[in-house]
């Protein structure tokens, strides 16, 4: 097994100053982007504020069980994610993708259910609006992540990737992280508190 340090060993000055601006810039963005979210909590909070109870009387809350599986599915896909960074660090390329392409697919999961539940919300009230904008702009970023995420599969697939240029898979586990970090956030809201 070879380790990722010791990769980072063997790079140029140049190539080591480079990884390190692109995690400060992931880092930046995640940081910000999570405030972003703790500002659509703190929305929510502030609608519940205005009822005695949440949701309000007449209308049904959302069921738990599917949203706890798809869930479920994220952070496995997220602890696959982290499997296929370290199987093509180590370069087992097999695993990487079979790993990779799981989390893409339990990601597709969890997306395609969250669809259904913000089809399914009753509309026209503050309980449906505030779930279907938290639901979507979640959505939203798990589609665009996913879809990086298919495209470091694909580029893996044709070899594109070495042990000494793996920011790409990196910055897809990161951000991966990021969408089942802000997930947690809103599901706690959404479904639980």
């Amino acid at each position: 097994m070879q380790n990722p340090d010791l990769l980072e060993q063997n790079l140029t000055r140049e190539e080591r100053q480079k990884l390190a601006n692109n995690r400060a810039g992931i880092a930046v963005f995640q940081i910000s982007w999570i405030l972003a979210f703790v500002c659509l909590v703190i929305i929510n909070w502030q609608l519940r504020l205005g009822y005695t109870e949440w949701p309000p009387p007449g209308v049904e809350p959302m069921g738990r069980i599917i949203p706890t599986f798809a869930t479920a599915a994220l952070l496995i896909s997220v602890w696959l994610s982290r499997r296929a960074s370290i199987a093509i660090h180590n370069g087992d390329r097999h695993a990487f993708l079979t790993q990779w392409g799981a989390a893409i697919g339990l990601g597709a999961v969890f997306v395609a259910v969250m669809a259904y539940e913000w089809l399914v919300v009753p509309m026209g009230t503050q309980y449906g609006a505030i779930f279907r904008l938290m639901t979507a702009f979640h959505g939203l970023h798990a589609l665009v992540i996913g879809a990086y995420m298919a495209n470091v599969y694909l580029k893996a697939r044709q070899r594109a990737y070495d042990a000494y240029d793996l920011w790409w898979v990196e910055a897809g586990v990161k951000l991966w992280v990021f969408v089942a970090v802000a997930w947690m956030l809103f599901f706690a809201v959404l479904y639980w508190i």
